[in-house]
């Protein structure tokens, strides 16, 4: 029997596995349903639109600038390396968008927030002291300087004082002014100014100017303002002066022309029994004016309205003398927003001490049963309870507090004090006339990047140019509803570093079609078909496009963790880019490549530039061509 030889043998059909595309398509499209459909709920099914940034929509900047009572130099970096996280910290609590947090300097901290709807009084409070101080009252009075005096009263007054003094000659009405005129009239003349500029030291803008005039002022120089009769009275009272004395009455009056910043440096005897300092003085010192736990301190409610129903009857304030403090807010180990049993409509905080915190608390709490504890946060008498019965490992903080404030205390408590206190140097609002031009011209970059992209994948690869199209769109309708989302979610905004990453990516996404496309070139011009290149390509273009990408987001990685400000929303932009270019690659440009190579397109040199090597045959198979 004749033997067979190789050429002789019949061939075997050589089964082509097949890449199934259907199942990337379908992951494709719902990995894009979800995205817009989870993007429109949150936006309640109107178009989604992203969260602008600061330098794109406009918002508030504010500058607080750190001081230290007693001292010119300037803060450590670690002490505001310190405070800025803290502020941060208490920034994104109030759950603004991606606020900008740095330090600026040596002695500023720079706060942005993106938004026409942010709180300005909030974004004040985050450069607040928070230092919690539990302090037992010695001594408290009403505050009435705030009630408001009806009209007619006024003129009433007026009228009688006018009929008095005509009676009584001119003797009786010059001698108070020529009391008076010895230690209150000049004073009075020279701090008006100082008095008027007052409010501004703590809370509106040119702060800075206003503490730099009092910041070498010392109390010798306070005293000296009010003149000596006044010292001598005011060093010499241990209980409230009788308000029916105008002897006394006129003798104190300097004390109300003075500056809050200026009050904060006396006595706090002084403070709190001389009745000219009112408690909207006592309120209006500088940050950390009571922040030494030894001293005892002068401090107020916060001012309540007389009347309910009549909010223009005024308001009026307890005022409180307080020993020194025994327990401190760095004592509080964690703190919550709870409600109030006995009020369920209240929100009150509720504190956990530490250990060595609740040893204090206990010895403080047993010693002092029927006394009024104050509870004070900076300049201000949160609360003022009586201790029913001695307490050790926790305690609840009341005050009429809204769910916002309750929320604000607790977080202030728990992210802790800061290490130096601040003032408002300046709070601007910041348009985006600019930013919307920039914008602009961010958009047309993107829109330039892209054309050129295509033009050079359509002139050099043909059809394949329209697969780079085709993935580039599917990559835009992916990243829209995902940047949104991420800003509603977790308030992330795009800003125009962000605009810039997204534009870098467009280039590290064109290098992944360029290694995929030119491995099919090299497996055509190799010999094979459109149909055995596809594949073989992918396999190995697949391990160069996820090492290139690997390499791309541990770098977004990096300069997201090591970067501040507009650094890191070109790292996050960077990474997210490179997320969905994988995700693109993945589940739209290989199975669209291998969907083509079935039929004839990408074989026709003229459609795709693909050309392919012809191979000679050998044999006897070339002998019966």
């Amino acid at each position: 029997m004749a033997s067979v030889t190789g050429a002789d043998r019949p061939r075997k059909k050589i089964q082509r596995k097949r890449l199934p595309v259907a199942p990337y398509f379908v992951a494709l499209l719902i990995v894009i349903a979800v995205l817009w459909a989870a993007t429109l709920a949150g936006a309640g099914w109107k178009f989604p639109t992203p969260k602008l940034g600061l330098d794109l929509q406009g918002g508030m900047s504010m500058t607080l600038t750190a001081y230290q009572q007693g001292s010119d130099e300037a803060p450590s970096a670690e002490t505001m390396e310190q405070a800025r996280q803290i502020i941060e910290g208490r920034v994104n609590s109030t759950g603004v968008t991606e606020p900008e947090v740095y330090v600026q300097g040596t002695e500023n901290i720079v706060v942005n927030v993106a938004g026409r709807d942010t709180d300005e009084e909030a974004l004040r409070d985050v450069g607040a002291p928070a230092e919690l101080r539990f302090r037992i009252v010695t001594d408290q009075t009403q505050d009435t300087s705030g009630i408001t005096i009806p009209e007619e009263e006024v003129e009433g007054s007026t009228e009688d004082e006018t009929s008095s003094e005509g009676e009584g000659g001119e003797e009786s009405a010059e001698t108070p002014s020529a009391e008076s005129s010895e230690g209150a009239e000049e004073p009075t003349e020279e701090t008006s100014e100082d008095a008027s500029g007052s409010g501004t030291v703590a809370t509106t803008e040119g702060s800075g100017s206003a503490q730099s005039d009092t910041a070498d002022m010392t109390v010798d120089d306070v005293w000296a303002k009010v003149g000596e009769e006044a010292t001598a009275t005011a060093q010499a009272l241990t209980a409230a002066p009788d308000p029916a004395d105008p002897t006394t009455t006129a003798v104190l009056e300097p004390f109300g022309e003075l500056s809050a910043a200026e009050v904060g440096l006396l006595p706090a005897n002084v403070q709190f029994y001389v009745p000219q300092i009112t408690c909207e003085q006592l309120d209006a010192r500088p940050p950390g004016s009571v922040q030494k736990p030894d001293d005892p301190v002068a401090a107020c409610s916060t001012p309540e309205n007389v009347d309910p129903e009549d909010p223009e009857a005024g308001t009026i304030s307890n005022k409180y003398l307080l020993a020194p403090a025994e327990v401190l807010g760095s004592d509080v180990s964690s703190a919550d927003v709870g409600s109030d049993p006995a009020r369920p409509n209240q929100y009150v905080v509720n504190t956990e001490f530490t250990t060595g915190g609740a040893d204090k608390w206990g010895a403080l709490t047993a010693e002092s049963v029927g006394q009024q504890i104050a509870i004070v946060l900076d300049n201000e008498v949160v609360s003022a309870p009586t201790i029913q019965e001695a307490s050790t490992n926790s305690t609840q903080i009341s005050g009429d507090f809204t769910a916002t404030e309750a929320k604000q205390l607790a977080d202030q408590l728990n992210f802790g004090s800061l290490p130096t206190t601040f003032e408002v140097e300046t709070i601007d609002e910041v348009t985006a006339t600019l930013g919307v031009e920039q914008l602009q011209a961010g958009v047309l970059a993107m829109l330039i990047g892209l054309i050129l992209v295509f033009i050079y994948c359509a002139i050099y690869y043909r059809l394949l140019g329209f697969i780079v199209l085709g993935s580039l769109l599917v990559a835009t309708v992916v990243l829209y509803p995902t940047v949104t989302l991420l800003g509603s979610q977790i308030g992330m905004t795009l800003t125009l570093a962000g605009i810039a990453g997204f534009v870098v990516a467009i280039g590290i996404t064109a290098d992944s079609f360029v290694v995929y496309f030119e491995r099919i070139k090299e497996e055509m011009a190799s010999g094979r078909s459109a149909r055995s290149a596809v594949p073989r390509a992918w396999t190995r273009a697949r391990r160069t496009i996820l090492s290139s990408a690997a390499i791309s987001m541990l770098s977004a990685v990096v300069l997201y963790i090591l970067a501040i400000g507009p650094v890191r929303a070109f790292a996050f932009a960077l990474g997210l880019s490179t997320l969905v270019d994988i995700l693109v690659v993945v589940l739209f440009t290989h199975p669209i490549a291998a969907w083509l190579s079935r039929g004839s397109i990408l074989n026709n040199v003229h459609l795709s530039g693909l050309r392919t090597k012809s191979t000679p045959a050998t044999g006897d198979a070339a002998t019966r061509g």
